[in-house]
This record gives C-alpha cells, structure tokens and sequence, in this order.
C-alpha cells in the first residue's frame, strides 16, 4: 500500500531517472552533430567521448562516500547545475580544444545525477522491501525518449537540409553507518556486479557515442531517422524495463539476464547487418526491450548486498562501468578507422554473448520483496527459534506425552507477574 510518504519517495526517485535519461537522450543525438560541426573523425569523438568517461569515473570514486556521508541533495545539485553549465560550453566549442573541457564538466556532473539517482532508488528498495529498480529505470528510458525525438526535432527545425539514478526525512534515507574495513568490492555479489556491469557498459558506451553517426553516415539516414532510431531504441527499453519487473518475478535474475543476452546479440547482429538505417533500427528495437533490465537488476543486486554502504556499492560497480566507457569509445573509434563503423559496432555482438554468459553464474540472492525462509517481514516482531503459537506448541507437545506438565507451565506463564 502506497503512504503519502512513499508515494513522494517513489516521484522523486523516477523523477531524477527521468531527467538523467533526458540528457542521456540529448548528449546521445548531439554527438553527431558536434562531431560533423567540429569536423572530427571517429577516432577524435571517441577521445571525446572518452574524457567524459574519465570524468564520471572520477565523480563515482568520491561520490559513493559523499552520498553516505552527507546525503543525496548536494550531490544532485551539483550534478544538475554542473551538467547543465556542460552543455552551453559545448554549445559554445568552436573546436577539439574547446570542446574537451566541456565533455569532462559533463562527464563530472552526470555522473553525479546518475549516481544520486541510483542511490535513492536502492533506499527505496531497501526503505519498502520491493523491486522498484527496474521500473525506476523505465522512466529513465522514457526520459531518454523524449530527449532523443526532442532534441532531432530541434536538430531539423535549425537546419535547413540534410547534415553533411529522497527529500529529507523521508524513510528511505538511509542511516549513517561507519564503513566496515573491508572495501565494498571484495563482498562476491558486488564483486560480480563489477563484471557484468563492465561489459554491459562497453556496448552501452558505444551506441552512445556512435549510434547516431551510425545511423546519419554510415546508413545515410539523415538527423530525424537517427533522432527517431535512437528515440525508438530507448522507447524499446521503456517497454523492456515495465515489462521486466513481472518477469524477474516470475522467472528469477538469473534467467531474465541470460535471455537478455542472448536477444541483445540477435537484435546487434541484425542492426550491423542491415543494408539501410530502417533495418537497423528494427534490430535496435530488439536490442533497447532485451537489455534493458540488465542494469537496474545489477545495481539492485549490488546496493541490496552492501546494507549501509549501499551508496559506496552502487558507486563501486558504476566507476567499473565507467571504466568499460573508457575503454570502448577508443576500442570501436581506432578499429571503426582502420575498418569501418559497421565492422567495429559488431565487436558488440560478443559483449551481449558476454552478457549471456556472465548471468549463468549469478548470486544466488533473491530480489527485494523476495525473503528467504525463516526472515520477517518489516515490523514483524521476532521470536524464538521453532516458537509459533501457543495452541500449536501445546498440540505439539501434548503428543509427546509431556503435555500436563507443560500446560501447568502455560497456565504458570499466563499469570500476571507479582
């Protein structure tokens, strides 16, 4: 049952998801035209795209402990005030030089969103006992959305042709606890969640960074069919995030992942295969709905298995990301040049078999909402090892033949104390 409290907790959280996927969406549709601007070859926008990287990766390593230690608000003020500084400096680069300040402050201040975000919605979990990442996550794709088809829509009416992660008080903020000695990362869940989380985030990094030069250049379809194949992509994981909450469910992390996977690298294989971006953006489709409980469910795992340091764990297994994001705008850029864009984007292909494969072996930890035998439910109050009540316990123990001297006993503890 949704309190008014709970009800607030739960707004707030989707609409900081919403908001990340927003910029998520513009910065997406915006690359190709910056790049095209600014006259960079793939190579240079992957450097680009890569300092960004390195600044969210420095953001995630001091962020985790500042979110415990002080709250979400500030770091979130700092992400949304930082991030929206990033885009008028971007708007504002005239070439590579100037250009490169602006995606570290951009780098810098997301990953503050994307992480105040994530906290807030793992206090959520933890403050209700429910599975609510996911759906969280779906706003973030819905947010996504509508940056993308806004942002292409914007794109065209400039152009005249063709382009050559809860208020204060709320229950779900978490206690301050002091860290134990042992590094988050070293608990096997969180450690786990470091591993899927790097390779899901290489291929998430490189359709960020050059799906729309893709879709514009390689597959010549123009800025409104990149916008709406990049919109389409994160409408298909809109659905696949409000669908994946009754199948995680209903068939567990460990199969919704494997199967994740497995439709990732079919819905990959055909969008690199495609003669025309139309094609593409029917294999992108597929691609967007099969991934998309990939990252909340992982982030839940890790924030779940670290209890008061959820903060620190989501942190941990984002910076990891962080370092996939590194690494795959340079992978796809130096190998796009010294082949071709549709060559490298099917490098891909064996990341989602990554995916696949990583997801056999998953913790076996059920999802919040979901307690193992024996534990209570919140406010349940707790009782002795095999007590139940106490019509049970006399039938029981009346069957064994000890049942006058203990229902003396019952009638002795019945008594008011004197």
């Amino acid at each position: 049952m949704f309190t008014r409290i709970r009800r607030a907790h739960y707004l707030f959280a989707a609409s900081l998801f919403g908001l990340l996927g927003f910029h998520v969406g513009v910065w997406a549709v915006q690359l190709a035209s910056l790049s095209a601007g600014l006259g960079l070859h793939p190579a240079a926008l992957g450097t680009a795209v890569t300092v960004a990287a390195v600044g969210g990766l420095v953001t995630l390593f001091a962020g985790g402990t500042l979110a415990d230690r002080v709250g979400r608000r500030p770091v979130l003020v700092i992400g949304f005030a930082g991030t929206g500084a990033a885009f008028v400096l971007m708007a504002l680069a005239g070439r590579l030089a100037t250009l490169i300040p602006a995606v570290l402050l951009y780098g810098l201040s997301v990953s503050f969103i994307d992480l105040g975000a994530n906290t807030v919605g793992s206090a959520y979990e933890q403050a209700y006992t429910v599975t609510a990442m996911t759906g969280l996550h779906a706003w973030f794709s819905g947010g996504a959305l509508a940056g993308a088809i806004g942002s292409a829509s914007a794109l065209l009416a400039a152009i005249p042709g063709p382009p050559g992660g809860p208020p204060t008080g709320s229950p779900g903020r978490e206690r301050r606890a002091r860290p134990a000695r042992a590094p988050v990362w070293r608990i096997p869940a969180v450690l786990f969640a470091i591993a899927l989380i790097s390779v899901t985030f290489f291929g998430d990094g490189a359709l960020e960074s050059f799906l729309s030069s893709y879709l514009q250049r390689s597959l010549a379809g123009g800025v409104l069919l990149s916008g709406i194949g990049i919109g389409s992509y994160h409408f298909a994981s809109l659905l696949g995030r409000l669908t994946a909450t009754a199948a995680l469910r209903r068939f567990g992390e460990r199969r919704v992942v494997t199967a994740a996977g497995l439709l990732a690298a079919t819905g990959l294989l055909t969008a690199v295969m495609a003669p025309d971006a139309t094609g593409a953006i029917g294999g992108l489709l597929l691609v967007g709905f099969a991934i998309a409980p990939v990252v909340p469910t992982t982030l839940s795992l890790a924030g779940r298995s670290a209890p008061g340091r959820s903060g620190q764990a989501v942190a941990t297994v984002t910076a990891a990301g962080y370092g996939s994001f590194i690494l795959s705008p340079l992978t796809i850029g130096l190998l796009a040049q010294a082949t071709s864009l549709r060559l490298a984007l099917g490098l891909l292909v064996l990341t989602s078999l990554g995916i696949a494969g990583l997801a056999t072996r998953w913790p076996g930890s059920g999802p919040p909402g979901s307690r193992p035998p024996g534990s209570r439910r919140p406010g349940q109050e707790a009782r002795e090892p095999g007590a139940g009540s106490r019509k049970t316990r006399l039938r029981a123990m009346s069957s064994t033949g000890t049942g006058s001297s203990l229902r003396m006993a019952s009638r002795r503890e019945s008594l008011p104390d004197r």
